[in-house]
């Protein structure tokens, strides 16, 4: 059995043998947080091939939030004029066997590890996965987005539960790092604006790579990718900030440069993260 010292090892990623990934019949949109600049209403409707007279069925999973519920009551009222059923997973005995029915999955936000400790126990961490490989329409949405790099190490939340690992379902070999918002935040204090003085997303991304080489994608409020096998469209008329390993954050607008990405990043060695949740 390894000693102890090896699960926390500081020495950054560590080489893997990984099964391949099968990009090609991805069809997804990732969105920040759930809205989008411009015709938001088309654009889900056509990822899912739906209208009011051809309706589709979803399988809707909110296991990030707490009051599933309320989620589910939300989105009803949201996509059925779009001919989109909703029907929630925390309502159905067996949600991955119900994969095989719908026509679509919509992952929504709240907190990551929560999400992704549930997803990893239900099964459908990987059932979604292979769904979705396969060619099923996924949209995400805040936390729906961060599981869909490698891992997510790049989320903004709180680890409030302990999912059995950060690895995550593996669409794009970058990580993704929503709500993005470049330069310093600020706060009123005593009818005045000051800045917060702790670390701004930069810095935290910055953090990451000094112990990670995976690129990370910031994707600001109203924006979203949206993915068609290797192809990369950027929505929202807002630039995606590019972080990768040694170099200076970089503005993106053209989507070309995130699909060429995507082909180098495949075509170099598999790496997975050593973290204190993961098997030795």
């Amino acid at each position: 059995m390894p000693e102890l010292k090896d699960q926390f090892d500081k020495s950054g990623p560590q080489p893997a043998v990984a099964a391949e990934v099968d990009r090609s019949q991805l069809n997804l949109l990732l969105l920040s947080n759930g809205a989008l600049a411009d015709k938001r209403a088309e654009v889900i409707s056509e990822l899912y091939g739906a209208s009011p007279e051809n309706p589709k069925t979803i399988l809707f999973v909110a296991f990030a939030l707490n009051d599933q519920d309320a989620a589910a009551k939300r989105m009803t009222a949201w996509l059925e004029p779009l001919g989109i059923k909703v029907i929630s997973a925390h309502t159905v005995a067996d949600p991955v066997a119900l994969l095989d029915k719908v026509d679509g999955v919509f992952v929504t936000g709240g907190n990551t590890f929560r999400l992704l400790d549930k997803l990893q126990k239900s099964g459908l961490l990987e059932a979604i996965k292979q769904k979705a490989l396969a060619g099923m329409p996924y949209m995400g949405a805040s936390a729906g987005i961060n599981v869909t790099g490698p891992t997510i190490m790049t989320t903004n939340d709180m680890p409030i539960v302990q999912p059995a690992s950060f690895e995550a379902m593996n669409f794009v070999p970058f990580q993704i790092n929503p709500h993005y918002v470049d330069g310093k935040f600020y706060y009123e204090e005593g009818g005045k604006v000051v800045p917060y003085q702790g670390e701004t997303r930069a810095d935290r991304i910055n953090q990451y790579h000094e112990d990670n080489a995976t690129p990370v994608v910031g994707v600001r409020e109203g924006s979203a990718l949206r993915i068609k096998g290797k192809a990369v469209e950027i929505l929202g008329g807002k630039p995606v900030t590019l972080f990768e390993q040694g170099k200076p954050a970089a503005e993106i607008t053209d989507a070309k440069i995130l699909s060429s990405l995507i082909e180098r990043l495949e075509s170099t060695p598999a790496v997975k993260p050593r973290t204190p949740f993961s098997k030795p």
